[in-house]
C-alpha cells in the first residue's frame, strides 16, 4: 500500500499528468474505466525474497499502471504516459521502507478489448527490491 500512496504521490505532483488527469482520477483498481483520462494501479504482486538483518523482510514488488484516455486524445495519451514514464525514472519515497532496487519503468502500448469502446491503454510496467521492518 506504501508504494502505491507513494507511486500516486509522484503522478499527482507531475504537472504534464495533472493538466489531464485530477488526483482522484489516479487510483488503485482492476475496473476498466468508463470514461478517461484516468491512471488506475493494479493490485500489486508481491513475492517474498526472504529476511535480512533486524528482522527485516525482503520481497520483490511489481505492480502496473493502466493509462486510459479516449482514443481521439492520443497526444494526451502520449503526454501522460512520456510524464509518468520521467516521474518513476527514479524510486519514489516510500515511508517506512527501504527501496533497495528500483527498474526503470517499462511501457507498451495495448490495443483495447472491447472494439466498441474507443480508447487508448498504455501499461507501464513497474519492478523493485523493498525492505521492511516487519511489526
Amino acid at each position: 500500500m506504501e508504494l502505491q500512496r507513494a507511486v500516486k504521490l509522484a503522478l499527482v505532483a507531475t504537472p504534464a499528468i495533472a493538466e489531464h488527469v485530477t488526483p482522484e482520477r489516479i487510483r488503485a483498481g482492476i475496473a476498466r474505466p468508463e470514461d478517461a483520462p484516468v491512471i488506475i494501479m493494479a493490485p500489486a504482486q508481491v513475492d517474498i525474497l526472504g529476511r535480512a538483518s533486524g528482522g527485516q523482510v525482503v520481497a520483490e514488488v511489481s505492480m502496473k499502471l493502466h493509462v486510459w484516455t479516449a482514443a481521439d486524445q492520443s497526444d494526451i495519451a502520449h503526454q501522460i504516459t512520456s510524464a509518468a514514464l520521467l516521474a518513476l525514472m527514479d524510486a519514489p519515497r516510500v515511508d517506512g521502507v527501504q527501496v533497495d532496487e528500483w527498474e526503470r519503468p517499462a511501457m507498451a502500448w495495448v490495443p483495447d478489448p472491447d472494439p466498441a469502446m474507443s480508447f487508448a491503454h498504455a501499461v507501464i510496467a513497474l519492478r523493485c527490491i523493498l525492505r521492511w521492518r516487519a511489526s
